[in-house]
């Protein structure tokens, strides 16, 4: 199992988000029409990114039809309001269709959205950005439960044993955590009402890279700093460990 060599061209899925902590907390129900405007504000802003709402009493979400002509079409979710604050998801590549996303970088992106997001909530201050990347690995046919035991544990997981590690690797100004499972991927099968056969194997590798100091309000120029750190991170530093180099 050592010679596996996780690598972008191994991703099958990938999902971005960007996660905003604010202070005070966003209260749903009590600012409904600021949330309502700004959401108006991010669909005119990037109808390419955000298209419908959808309203609860605890958050608000946008959502995004993405159609690729010949492939198919999938209705994501891409951005989710709660009282903690603002999660934009990036849908990057999508495993079902088989086809990647081109939604620009999403630094600049987030940075136009929070200027929107501070024209309506301007006495709210930002104290954390974290970058979650959820990636989905193609292992073929290495059974991947056998492959993580192998690669990072000293443990003899047995046959439909389960496996889950999570490692935080911080330094001084940020936590850099890696999570990891394993994944299968089965044949659709009408006849028996579900999935049949593994066809392959996966490895989910879950990387949360967030500021550690949370004592300042963080003004645009270090969010943009910390997204492009997780990114350096995120092409580098993680295939360094997950390789074991």
């Amino acid at each position: 199992m050592q010679d596996f060599c996780f690598s972008q061209g191994n991703i099958e899925d990938h999902v971005e988000k960007i996660g905003i902590d604010v202070r005070p907390i966003i209260e749903c129900k009590l600012e409904k029409t600021k949330l309502f405007e700004l959401t108006n504000a991010l669909i005119e802003e990037y109808p390419n990114l955000f298209e419908s709402s959808v309203q609860s009493p605890n958050e608000f979400s946008l959502r995004k039809k993405f159609i690729f002509p010949g492939k198919g079409e999938a209705d994501l979710p891409t951005l989710v309001i709660s009282g903690r604050g603002p999660v934009f998801i990036f849908p990057r590549k999508i495993s079902l269709l088989q086809e990647e996303t081109t939604l620009g970088k999403s630094e600049d992106i987030i940075a136009k959205c929070l200027r929107h997001f501070q024209r309506y909530f301007g006495h709210k201050n930002i104290i954390r950005v974290g970058q979650v990347n959820e990636y989905i690995f193609d292992v073929g046919q290495r059974d991947s439960v056998k492959l993580l035991a192998e690669r990072f544990t000293r443990i003899n997981v047995p046959p439909n044993g389960e496996l889950r590690i999570r490692v935080n690797r911080p330094d001084d100004d940020y936590n850099r955590i890696v999570q990891m499972e394993p994944v299968q991927k089965r044949e659709r099968s009408p006849e028996l009402g579900g999935f049949g056969n593994i066809v392959a194997y996966g490895i989910k590798v879950i990387v949360d890279f967030n500021n550690r100091d949370v004592s300042t309000p963080l003004k645009e120029d270090k969010i943009k700093a910390i997204i492009y750190a997780s990114e350096i991170f995120n092409n580098t530093d993680l295939y360094k460990f997950l390789n074991c180099e």
